[in-house]
């Protein structure tokens, strides 16, 4: 058995030896693995009287991917089949593959544990990289800005950014969203208030003259 190639955070949770099956027919046989990230089939390799064929991965499911799971356990076991099925989307379209193992209910349990754990790191990490595209894009405008008036916002949506700072600072028609112009900063352009307001370096927010952290962002204030 080849063992497939994990990511170095990647831990495996369970591996057994299946069929493959399309429809009603046995495709092929080999190895399943279900890690915390992935569910991996790799064919068996093959040999044959003038040739070769080496195992390879046919599968590889990523979690987070993962709609449902069925079992399919026949009330009478002798001489039928026991699987499992685990229907996903990939690239929009809905797939469904099918195993037979020895115990479907175990896989079934496994599968929707972590595939719950993979689709919270995957939401995790697709806001993770939305808000440090969002920051670029603010550090881009301030640096095309030339000001320092730029506050970066930390929320989890550049719409979520600007309807919050329309609601802080009212119709007072200082603030210009930069996107429409083709950037998405938040930059002030007049009426300049007195040198006794301060403004979060962080986020933005109006303070006061006695306030030791922003109430919007948490940010000490200096």
């Amino acid at each position: 058995m080849i063992m497939p190639i994990y990511e170095p955070t990647e831990k495996e949770i369970m591996k057994e030896y299946v069929v493959f099956i399309s429809g009603q027919e046995d495709v092929s046989e080999g190895n399943l693995f279900l890690t915390d990230r992935r569910l991996i089939y790799e064919r068996k390799g093959r040999r044959g009287m003038f040739s070769a064929t080496s195992p390879a991965v046919s599968e590889e499911i990523e979690l987070y991917e993962v709609a449902n799971v069925t079992t399919a356990v026949p009330r009478f076991k002798l001489f039928t089949k026991k699987t499992f099925s685990v229907e996903y989307d990939s690239k929009g379209s809905k797939q469904v593959v099918r195993f037979q193992v020895k115990d479907p209910t175990l896989w079934k349990e496994n599968i929707t544990k972590w595939a719950i754990d993979a689709k919270r790191v995957h939401d995790e990490e697709r806001r993770r990289t939305s808000d440090e595209d969002y920051r670029r894009k603010l550090e881009m405008a301030r640096a095309k800005a030339g000001t320092t008036n730029v506050g970066v916002m930390h929320v989890n949506s550049p719409s979520e950014a600007r309807k919050k700072s329309a609601q802080q600072r009212g119709p007072r028609g200082d603030v210009i969203d930069a996107e429409d112009a083709g950037t998405t900063a938040l930059q002030r352009t007049e009426n300049t208030p007195p040198a006794t307001v301060k403004y979060c370096q962080e986020c933005g927010y109006s303070l006061d003259a006695n306030m030791r952290y922003c109430p919007s962002c948490g940010t000490k204030v200096s």
